[in-house]
């Protein structure tokens, strides 16, 4: 029996301007012929704040919901996580953007994820004393 490897996304925070370097640096790599070494698939934030918005409580929710019940329409995940259907789908078109969530060749939504890798840097938060 072999075991399927599990699909991972990593998720950071990272500047855009660090991002932007490793571009650079991949491209100069490129050219110079030599070896490039594929990174892991990643969503990026510019800092905490923005990471812990976006990732909010109900879009966690949605996730996890679509990850046990498999992919689905909008209408019904809005249906079994008992919430309106304008926010899901407002959260799913987000969570489509980011790479969080696919569609399938059915157009039903799915999350092509068995692993979100959640990187907090304590760096990347503000102090509020």
């Amino acid at each position: 029996m072999t075991m399927k490897k599990k699909r991972r996304i990593r998720i950071t925070i990272r500047p855009y301007a660090a991002i932007m370097q490793e571009v650079i640096d991949t491209c100069e790599n490129i050219e110079k012929g030599l070896p490039v070494t594929p990174h892991d698939t990643e969503v990026n934030f510019a800092d905490a704040a923005t990471m812990l918005s976006t990732l909010s409580e109900k879009r966690m929710e949605l996730l996890v919901f679509l990850h046990q019940h498999g992919a689905i329409n909008i209408r019904q995940l809005a249906k079994g996580l008992e919430r309106d259907y304008s926010n899901v789908h407002t959260d799913v078109k987000l969570l489509l953007r980011l790479g969080l969530l696919a569609h399938n060749k059915e157009k039903l939504v799915l999350v092509p994820w068995d692993e979100l890798a959640i990187e907090l840097p304590l760096s990347g938060l503000k102090q509020t004393v």
